[in-house]
């Protein structure tokens, strides 16, 4: 550093001058560590989610295909080249309802080599019915989890069963932040992710696989080498999907042919079998009618036989009425003849005593022999009579050949009356023969009356009229008594037929009432036949038509379609990337603002420094010393000084600032554990190179300008520099009306225009610098209670349960119109669906509003910027306005809702609105069934209850509609904007560190500024105080003009702060939300009050500097 002498003067220029030493070292310091400390966030960042990723063995690829993936994929894809490692995983969505809401669960096999859960409570599942929750869903350990499909398939297809214990909690580096994806079940998000063991799936084949690229470990995530290696594996694993996608359909083709070959045969077994059925069906239908059509026959001859003997009867009736007149007048006769035979005989008893008296003894004898044999027949003929009725009962009761189960019947019969028949028979045989031995004895009797009469006879011959007469009554009395036992047995005969006559026509009647229920069995015999013969042309014809679809489906099924991703596929991971790149994005701004405040004030002290030593500078020219021993003292002055401040701000900037930032970052990616912030020698290095250019520079120029005059020159002060007219001075009204100090005061701010430019350049960072501090929490903060407040004005939405009727929609409407808690409520359809726009997608909440001429209520539509309404049409959607930024769309474009069942929706944009937190596209009932021709089915309720009511009240009204079986979930729009701003409070931190660093450097500016202002006009100041100025004068000249510079330089500011936040704010937006463009009236306040205050410290400091300066100074002026 030259000579010793100058060796000795740097170390004493350092001790002299230590305030300003300090200042470049401390301002440089500010400038390197804010510009390499946040240049350095983004490296930190990526080192921190790498070593994360390459901890807990984060896959790099993942494979997913429509088929499934089988062993051989697996093999195949571990023999891709670059493939270190391949492992198969199942997965599927799931539903989880419980009292309060409904979950989508997005249940994965639990990992073996990739992807390692983190447990933070429990343990990891180890048989079926166990699983590992999400820490972030709020279960427990011992909890029960009941899953269902969500769709119109059973849950045991893919699940061996329902309900899982929760055995542990944790956390999946596939989650690294709060999203869990989409899904096409529930309400379109996934709420959480549940681990169990691969054996709890029932599936043949893999649903994805996870691949680990060789040498990808050794390389930093979110990196250009890291993508490349990483695609180029990837390209080389979509090579072999066409060929893989092959095998697997050949395989599934092989596998529904042989599918589809059983059900032919099992069809034509069917067939043949449903055949067999209808001829046995129709045979026992055809035997049922002859059978039939024969009793009819019986009993239409047995109505014919009926008739008949009823014609018979009525004939025997009448005969028998002419007997029993003919008996009248016989009897008659007969009385008169025995009133003549008995005078006869009494005339006969008088003469013939004795043969009276032997008549009469035969006559006698005879007739007890008569009345003996008379009553002999009529008892056998009585008996005959009911051992007949009794035969012909039980002859009746005999089966009849067409009866069911007659061959049953008929041995149930004989064996119960089989007995009783053959004694009646033996009972008639036997009254038959006694019948004939009556007949016998009546022979008898006859002969014995005729050896009577011939006896009566042989007793005289006078006798014989009376015998004649007597033979003749006797015989006229047989034949009356015979007559009458013919009449009586002719009663019995008719009343017995009149008998079997009525229990015939019974057992007709009972026959036909038998053919009428037979009739009707065969009826419905014949309808259950048709019945069942088209049930089995229906199913034949169902089973023929679904084995054409089987076959027609199989000619058309298309190739299996692979999706080969990197981590880019889950949820929020290129989240934390773009995160980083913003952090570079800022950093290319903000911090170079900063460092370039703090390289030009460490340049202007520089240039001041060798201005203020021009003198001395001469006088080590005059005495002989060399260019470089002269330079060589300021040079390693601001190389000390820079490189110091350089060192320092690396060693502090480097590791607080990214820490800062990703603690900060760390309210999003909670569960990213451990904070890595290497030192990135490059940023300290270009920081530190950039700082000691500007300033080695400086000062090499400082000084060689000023070597290049001669000795004599330089030991003259300069001279001081020509007053001009100002541009104020040609406004007159105004220039007349300023006094002395303030038409100096803006003259001397004119004339160091160097100085002017400068101050206001410092100034206005400073000033900007902390307005954007200010901005970017006002942006962040306000979101939150302008979405919840201002435009979207509804206190809650009611979740519905799944596949409500009419009635209970109905229901639950009456019930909250009579509800006094609720003010207003309104249906509306929410579904989670992905927005499409030449080749961009996002995910977006689409509401239908059932009223839409009331959503005013709930919603307000409007222009961020005009503040101009809108209102929903049934010509078009409204689109929140970031969404409508991803997707690069403008009023009147046409978008698509993303549909791989039905094909697309084309969706026309009618306005577009305000909006912050979340995407939306809201569509009136008309235009919704317009695009999907369908009405929609609303699965939500917006409600607002009465504006007195507090928070309590509200959740005592939401808690007894939530009782309601109707309602699966409720959800408060305060809950939600409390969780963003409890989320948001993080960023505290980092703004804190803005400000206060803006604030910082401020001060330093300010005060190096007011230094250099004060020592370059020390000679004016001090002419001023020989003049008779006081101190507090000389210092409120110098105050004037800090405070017009200050003032000045807050206004431009002001405007490079706005422009600086709205490049910030746009830079550092993530996608779910979108921050607010306004810095609010409070933040231009503070920035300005705060820039006032330091200025105002640095004069109040300056006062003292003021005071040292000494008048003779002045004089020194003078040549």
């Amino acid at each position: 550093m030259g000579t010793k002498a100058t060796r000795k003067d740097f170390y004493m220029e350092i001790r002299k001058s230590l305030g300003r030493f300090l200042s470049i070292l401390f301002i440089v310091a500010l400038g390197v560590a804010f510009f390499s400390g946040i240049r350095a966030s983004e490296p930190s960042m990526r080192i921190t989610g790498d070593h994360y990723f390459d901890q807990e063995e984060l896959m790099d690829i993942q494979a997913i295909s429509t088929f499934g993936i089988t062993d051989d994929d697996i093999d195949a894809i571990e023999a891709v080249e670059g493939v270190e490692r391949v492992e198969g995983a199942y997965s599927a969505d799931m539903l989880c309802e419980t009292k309060k809401k409904q979950y989508v669960f997005h249940v994965m096999s639990l990992p073996e080599n990739m992807n390692h859960v983190t447990v933070s409570e429990g343990r990891l599942p180890k048989k079926i019915g166990e699983c590992l929750v999400d820490d972030d869903m709020g279960y427990k350990v011992g909890d029960m989890i009941t899953l269902k499909s969500g769709t119109d398939d059973p849950i045991s297809d893919t699940l061996k069963q329902e309900k899982y214990k929760v055995v542990g909690i944790g956390n999946s580096p596939c989650y690294i932040s709060f999203g869990r994806g989409s899904t096409t079940i529930g309400s379109g998000s996934v709420s959480g992710f549940l681990f169990v063991p691969a054996k709890t799936f029932a599936l043949d084949v893999f649903t994805e696989a996870y691949v680990q690229v060789e040498g990808a470990e050794n390389l930093i995530a979110y990196t250009e080498e890291y993508d490349k290696k990483i695609e180029t594996v990837l390209d080389r694993i979509e090579e072999i999907t066409g060929e893989r996608g092959q095998i697997r359909k050949q395989e599934i083709v092989d596998d529904a042919q042989s599918e589809i070959d059983d059900a032919k045969a099992e069809l034509e077994e069917g067939k043949l079998k449903a055949q067999e059925e209808l001829d046995d069906a129709k045979a026992q239908i055809d035997d049922g009618e002859a059978k039939l059509t024969e009793a009819k026959q019986q009993i239409a001859d047995g109505k014919s036989q009926i008739s008949s003997a009823k014609t018979t009867l009525n004939s025997k009736e009448d005969e028998l009425t002419e007997a029993k007149t003919q008996y009248s007048s016989g009897l008659k006769k007969w009385q008169e003849g025995t009133e003549a035979y008995e005078a006869g005989l009494a005339q006969f008893k008088a003469a013939k005593p004795e043969a009276l008296e032997e008549i009469a003894k035969g006559e006698a004898g005879l007739e007890a022999y008569r009345k003996q044999l008379d009553k002999a027949k009529k008892e056998a003929q009585g008996k005959l009579k009911e051992l007949e009725g009794r035969f012909a009962y039980i002859m009746s009761l005999e089966p009849k050949p067409e009866d069911e189960n007659y061959e049953e019947l008929h041995q149930t019969w004989e064996e119960q009356y089989g007995a009783s028949i053959e004694k009646l028979e033996t009972g008639i045989s036997e009254v038959n023969e006694g019948l004939k031995a009556l007949e016998t004895q009546e022979q008898d009797y006859q002969s014995k009356l005729t050896a009577l009469n011939n006896s009566k006879a042989e007793l005289a011959a006078k006798e014989q009229q009376l015998a004649d007469t007597k033979a003749a009554l006797d015989s006229s009395k047989q034949q009356l008594s015979d007559a009458y036992s013919q009449i009586e047995s002719g009663k019995g005969q008719l009343a017995s037929g009149w008998a079997q006559i009525d229990e015939k026509e019974q057992e007709l009647a009972s026959g036909e009432a038998e053919i009428a229920e037979n009739e009707t069995t065969l009826e419905d015999a014949k309808a259950e036949y048709e019945e069942g013969k088209k049930e089995a042309e229906d199913e034949i014809a169902d089973g023929e038509a679904k084995i054409a679809d089987a076959e027609e489906e199989l000619a058309e099924i298309a190739d299996p379609k692979w999706y080969v991703y990197d981590r880019s596929n889950l949820p929020e991971h290129d989240g934390y990337g773009e995160n980083a790149d913003r952090m570079r994005a800022i950093g290319k701004v903000f911090p170079v603002i900063f460092f370039l405040v703090a390289a030009l004030i460490s340049l202007t002290s520089m240039t001041r420094m060798v201005e203020e030593q021009r003198t001395q500078i001469g006088t080590m020219k005059a005495l002989g010393y060399s260019k470089w021993a002269i330079v060589s003292k300021y040079l390693g002055y601001a190389l000390l000084a820079t490189a110091g401040g350089s060192i320092i701000g690396v060693l502090i900037g480097e590791k607080v600032l990214p820490f800062i930032i990703i603690y900060a970052y760390g309210i999003m990616y909670q569960h990213i554990p451990e904070i890595l912030v290497p030192y990135d020698w490059a940023y300290a290095i270009e920081a530190s190179i950039a700082a000691v250019a500007c300033t080695m520079f400086a000062t090499v120029f400082s000084c060689y300008r000023e070597l290049g005059e001669q000795p004599a020159s330089l030991m003259r002060p300069p001279a001081p520099k020509i007053g001009k007219r100002v541009l104020l001075e040609y406004v007159g009204f105004i220039w007349k009306r300023l006094n002395f100090t303030w038409k100096s005061t803006i003259r001397n701010l004119m004339r160091y225009k160097k100085r002017f430019f400068m101050t206001i350049f410092g100034i206005g960072g400073c000033m900007a610098l902390m307005l954007v501090g200010y901005g970017i929490r006002d942006s962040v903060f306000e979101i939150a209670d302008i979405q919840y407040t201002e435009i979207q004005s509804y206190d809650g939405n009611l979740i519905l349960k799944e596949n409500l009727s009419e009635d209970e929609h109905q229901e639950l409407t009456d019930s909250l119109e009579q509800n006094q808690d609720i003010a207003r409520f309104m249906d509306a359809y929410m579904k989670n669906l992905v927005l499409t726009k030449d080749g961009h997608e996002r995910e977006t909440y689409v509401m239908v509003l059932g009223q839409p001429k009331a959503s005013e209520n709930y919603v307000h539509f409007h222009d961020r910027k005009t503040k101009e309404a809108y209102e929903l049409s049934d010509d078009g959607a409204i689109i929140s306005e970031k969404t409508a930024k991803l997707l690069n769309a403008k009023v009147g474009d046409t978008i698509s809702i993303k549909d791989e069942n039905e094909g697309n929706k084309e969706i026309v944009i009618q306005n577009i609105c305000e909006n912050y937190m979340g995407h939306y596209l809201y569509m009136t009932p008309k235009y919704y069934e317009k695009v999907y021709g369908e009405k929609p089915e609303y699965n939500t309720v917006l409600f607002s209850v009465q504006d007195s009511y507090t928070r309590e009240q509200m959740e005592e009204a939401g808690e007894k509609i939530l009782a309601r079986d109707e309602v699966l979930s409720l959800s408060y729009l305060k809950d939600i904007e409390k969780r963003l701003n409890d989320m948001l409070k993080s960023l505290n931190l980092v703004i804190i560190v803005l400000i206060v660093s803006a604030g910082m450097l401020a001060f330093v500016v300010l005060y190096n500024l007011n230094t250099i202002n004060i020592a370059e006009r020390k000679r004016e100041l001090a002419t001023l105080r020989v003049l008779g100025f006081y101190n507090p004068e000389v210092a409120a000249y110098v105050y004037r003009e800090n405070i017009l510079l200050t003032l000045i330089g807050t206004i431009v500011g002001a405007g490079l702060g706005k422009i600086l936040h709205l490049f910030i704010i746009e830079t550092v937006e993530v996608p779910a939300a979108m921050f607010g463009r306004i810095i609010n009236l409070p933040s231009y306040i503070y920035s300005f009050l705060f820039t006032i205050l330091f200025s105002m410290i640095v004069n109040g400091v300056m006062y003292f500097k003021l005071r040292k300066i000494d008048m003779v100074e002045s004089l020194k002026s003078i040549e």
